[in-house]
């Protein structure tokens, strides 16, 4: 039975060692393929994200909205999934984003370490947040899809 189990073995890591060998010749077969958003899309994004920070930090609400498709968007946050156990409930949390931010305390927002991913029409934009006022700043991890 040890040398069955032996062969068993051996196979096993041979199939291990082909399925690996094929996976690295597919993988030089196709040609690499970048989504980082070039040229005049990615300076269209940039003026999204210009926007958008200058809306907040002014609290100009009408110009934030804007910038929406709609208000029906998904807005959520991980300490609104943490509150209620999951975000099954939803992620259309405008509202509650709105009167955080337009109705709450003053504060100046930023961006950085902004990752742009295009594909076509949809981009991802990876990006950290700071917000400052007066008693000091903040920061958050925000992903935006547009």
């Amino acid at each position: 039975m040890i040398d069955g189990w032996k062969n068993i073995r051996r196979l096993a890591l041979a199939a291990i060692g082909v399925m690996f060998l094929a996976g690295s010749l597919s993988a030089q077969t196709v040609p690499a393929r970048s989504f980082e958003s070039v040229g005049d899309d990615r300076r269209a994004i940039q003026a999204l994200l210009d926007t958008y920070t200058t809306a907040v930090s002014t609290k100009d609400e009408a110009f934030f909205e804007t910038l929406l498709l709609n208000k029906e968007i998904p807005f959520s946050d991980a300490e609104t999934a943490v509150q209620h156990g999951s975000i099954a409930g939803g992620t259309h949390n405008y509202e509650a984003f709105r009167k955080g931010v337009f109705d709450g305390a003053p504060f100046r927002q930023s961006f950085k370490d902004i990752n742009i991913q295009q594909d076509g029409a949809l981009a991802q934009v990876s990006l950290v947040f700071v917000n400052t006022d007066a008693a000091g700043s903040s920061s958050g991890w925000k992903t935006l899809v547009l």
